[in-house]
């Protein structure tokens, strides 16, 4: 196995597999491992990048979806300042 360089983009094309290759009489296209190897690459944010190449795994949540808690965050201030407090025994503003 070859050694794994530190620059993501140098040790793809270090250690990828050629474009093509001679198989007996044919010649063997390997384009698309080639490619799914690079999106798999420069898939995700620097941080996640940089986990990925240290080894430590995602932490993938599938019931955490930020948009969706930012909704939901805004529609229950937005009901605070409507209605204001649950318990509060003044009138709403």
């Amino acid at each position: 196995m070859l050694d794994m360089v530190q620059n993501e983009i140098r040790d793809y094309l270090k250690r990828a597999p050629k474009k093509w290759t001679f198989d007996g009489c044919r010649m063997v296209n390997h384009t698309h491992a080639r490619l799914v190897w690079l999106t798999s690459i420069a898939r995700g944010t620097l941080d996640e990048k940089i986990n990925r190449r240290a080894g430590i795994p995602d932490a993938w949540r599938p019931w955490y979806f930020p948009v969706d808690s930012a909704r939901r965050r805004h529609n229950r201030r937005q009901l605070i300042i409507q209605f204001g407090r649950p318990g509060n025994t003044h009138f709403p503003r």
